[in-house]
């Protein structure tokens, strides 16, 4: 065997799953295997639940294996990788790869981070079906700058997956199947920690952006004093932040729809950001229910409302209330005597954002004359 001494590390394969959260073994490892399909064990040197486990048997996992190579011979990137431990024999036995994502442009892998926004959204569950909120929420955070979105089903509407691969072939998402369906009723809201953990790993490391707005598809980053959330951080970020807290205000979908700023020609007039303008007075704390976008190279562990692990040397930065908020656009409402005020801020995009959100429909249904359905 190799000594130590003689072999240096040339990088780690991290790896996110779902397991239990009382798993017995103390030991994981990982099988990597190569394109001639030899394959080694390595004995993961980080393996944990990450938080938010919400009292269920399941949880994501964060698992890190190095990857070390003899000095004097050439470097041999693995293809795909493995989980293997002792209380599952079939791991060991009969592993299950999945293969291990790279650069999509190899060159960048030592390269400066780019100043683009991605947006990781929560997973699409339950049939998800609402068509007109999904092209509205894409068109809105591409006004606001955002370049690239990855997405994650777990069940979804065949009009949906129609949206989802239109802008799949565009080149500005990634659509990935999201297989939980075994453990939807013992792992908390579909997985979504290992979900985020995996978009943002994503976004650093496959695609190089700097930045990832981490939301669901009915929350929108909203920022009152810069035109749009990429100005917002090339104004504000210096660097050395983590993640951008925006607190969250609730707006309520069983709220009555003010169409006032939609055009008569429009075919999709009910946009929610446009028609619901009655907000919570109440801005909840920082980190309940609220969202941020991170520097994706700072991150080493992601939660569903805050950053848990940063590298050294970066933090947080709660934005000021009058700087930005959250608008959540709900369904169902927690506490419906809440106060709302009339706010008006999302209608400075409502020109351009009619515009895209009927272009795109049109694209994508021309057989239905260009309308998108409201679910």
């Amino acid at each position: 065997g190799v000594r130590l001494d003689e072999e240096m590390t040339v990088g780690s394969v991290r790896i996110f799953a779902i397991l239990p959260v009382r798993l017995r073994d103390s030991r994981l490892s990982c099988i990597v295997r190569f394109a001639d399909f030899t394959s080694y064990e390595i004995v993961a040197e980080e393996a944990g639940a990450m938080h938010d486990v919400h009292n269920n048997t399941f949880a994501a996992w964060s698992i890190m294996c190095p990857l070390h190579v003899p000095k004097k011979s050439p470097v041999r990137l693995p293809q795909a990788v493995a989980l293997s431990y002792a209380s599952n024999r079939l791991s060991h036995l009969s592993p299950s790869y999945v293969q291990i994502s790279y650069p999509r442009n190899m060159s960048e892998l030592f390269a400066k981070s780019r100043r683009t926004i991605s947006v990781c959204v929560g997973p699409l569950q339950e049939n998800y079906s609402n068509v007109l909120r999904l092209v509205e929420f894409v068109e809105m955070y591409r006004l606001q700058g955002a370049t690239h979105f990855y997405f994650y089903y777990v069940e979804a509407s065949e009009e949906v997956r129609r949206v989802l691969a239109h802008y799949q072939q565009k080149g500005l998402a990634d659509v990935f199947e999201w297989n939980v369906q075994a453990h939807l009723h013992d792992l908390h809201y579909a997985g979504i920690v290992a979900q985020f953990n995996d978009c943002v790993y994503r976004a650093n490391i496959v695609d190089n952006h700097r930045y990832a707005a981490v939301v669901d598809l009915d929350e929108v980053m909203m920022p009152l004093k810069h035109n749009s959330l990429a100005d917002y951080l090339r104004q504000c970020d210096e660097g050395r932040t983590s993640g951008f807290v925006f607190r969250n205000v609730f707006f309520y979908r069983r709220d009555s729809n003010d169409t006032f700023n939609a055009p008569a020609h429009l075919m999709n007039r009910v946009l929610y950001t446009q028609s619901k303008v009655r907000r919570t007075l109440e801005v909840l704390p920082a980190y309940v229910r609220s969202k941020v976008v991170v520097n994706a190279r700072s991150i080493v562990e992601m939660g569903n409302h805050q950053v848990y692990r940063s590298a050294p040397g970066y933090v947080d930065h709660i934005v000021h209330q009058s700087v930005g908020l959250l608008f959540h656009y709900r369904d169902k409402c927690i506490n419906c005597k809440m106060v709302l005020i009339v706010d008006y801020t999302a209608r400075r995009f409502g020109s351009l954002l009619f515009d895209r959100v009927d272009a795109t429909c049109l694209e994508v249904f021309m057989e239905r004359h260009g309308i998108c359905t409201l679910a």
